[in-house]
């Protein structure tokens, strides 16, 4: 069974080759949201999951 943690490194991949796409693609405003989703992930990652306030928790 995967773990939050794991799923948010998936995410994180995910997310990844989407802004690598939407910069292929010539989609600048995408790539920027995209990167916002992932700087949001990788704070997550980084704090301790007792810390964590995300939507789980609204």
């Amino acid at each position: 069974m995967a773990t939050r943690e794991d799923d948010l490194n998936e995410l994180a991949i995910d997310v990844s080759a989407a802004i690598s796409k939407a910069r292929q693609l010539d989609l600048p405003t995408s790539a920027y949201i995209l990167s916002m989703v992932l700087v949001e992930v990788s704070q997550l990652l980084r704090t301790p999951p007792d810390h964590r306030t995300d939507d789980t928790t609204r």
